[in-house]
């Protein structure tokens, strides 16, 4: 996972789009959305981001000891790294 290159597109609204690549091979995409301020029922706090969608089929052709968690967590610690 060391290997992997990040990067962080800001979308229209309050969404980001993560691209994951490895040797300028994109492999996957994640899209989160920032928690709505009209949520009733909070499951993340209000200024987290949620996964909404993600295609990470290549990830898993590239290497085969990375996990989901794995792949959310760094994520998340990429987001909050850059400020958002």
């Amino acid at each position: 996972m060391d290997n992997l290159s990040y990067t962080i597109s800001p979308l229209e609204g309050d969404r980001l789009r993560i691209v994951i690549m490895l040797n300028d091979i994109e492999l996957g995409s994640l899209y989160y959305e920032k928690a709505k301020k009209t949520f009733n029922r909070k499951p993340i706090g209000m200024n987290a981001w949620g996964c909404v969608d993600a295609k990470i089929e290549g990830l898993y052709e590239a290497d085969e000891n990375i996990t989901p968690t794995e792949v959310m967590n760094k994520c998340q610690e990429l987001i909050r790294g850059a400020g958002y």
